[in-house]
């Protein structure tokens, strides 16, 4: 309950030396309390108003004496997060990189072996093709 409903209540209980007058006066200076009381807030400056002035002053501190704010703090923190991403990022892409590297020395070895073979089958079917040739070249 506020004053007032408080103060509203008191005719019932009043004593016969209270006049209604009186109770009716105190009414009116309440009223007259609870508006000046209002306006009195109204004029008081709010949270945000003393938040900006505050971050006035750290912008000034700043220019002044080139000192960190909560702002800039705020920044280099969210390019952290963001580096801190990225290097999981990097890292999982150098250890894929590194498996791709390992399979393709794997089948480079494997290849070259196979290269190395075919070779050789190529250069024994050429001689033997020579031979024959030179066989049936020499036959009179």
């Amino acid at each position: 309950m506020t004053i007032k409903e408080d103060l509203l209540t008191v005719p019932r209980h009043k004593n016969k030396q209270t006049s209604i007058s009186e109770l009716q006066q105190i009414d009116i200076l309440l009223k007259t309390f609870e508006s000046r009381h209002h306006n009195l807030k109204q004029l008081l400056p709010k949270l945000e108003h003393r938040q900006g002035l505050i971050d006035f002053g750290g912008a000034v501190l700043k220019t002044l004496f080139r000192s960190a704010i909560v702002s800039d703090v705020r920044g280099l923190n969210e390019v952290f997060n963001e580096l801190q991403g990225s290097q999981t990022d990097v890292i999982h892409s150098i250890s894929k990189q590194v498996t791709y590297v390992e399979q393709l020395e794997a089948l480079t070895g494997v290849n070259s072996g196979v290269i190395a073979n075919l070779s050789s089958i190529v250069k024994d079917v050429v001689i033997h093709s020579h031979d024959k040739f030179t066989r049936i070249c020499s036959i009179p």
